[in-house]
């Protein structure tokens, strides 16, 4: 729906995923599955962004498994926001 409605607009359509935990990963490629054949047959994501909140990983962890569906995102013009930790304070980074 949005995307017929924004072609009246002239306006882009960003969608996003919000904080995608390692639990929703099979959540997750299915989405990025479906990006897939959305953007071979229209040239153009389905989603924009995808956030991977790994925040309860180790940092490195955390980066490794960023980097993997970093790969696979940008193959697809897709951007990828990563939530690392939470400081010492309880507030995110």
């Amino acid at each position: 729906h949005v995307r017929a409605v924004a072609k009246y607009y002239g306006i882009p359509v960003v969608l996003k995923t919000d904080h995608c935990s390692k639990c929703l990963f099979p959540w997750l490629e299915g989405v990025l599955d479906a990006n897939r054949e959305y953007y071979e047959t229209f040239g153009e994501p389905l989603f924009s962004m995808h956030m991977l909140d790994l925040s309860e990983e180790r940092d490195d962890e955390n980066i490794k498994i960023c980097v993997k569906y970093f790969e696979k995102m940008t193959e697809m013009k897709v951007w990828l926001e990563m939530e690392i930790g939470v400081g010492a304070d309880g507030e995110e980074d």
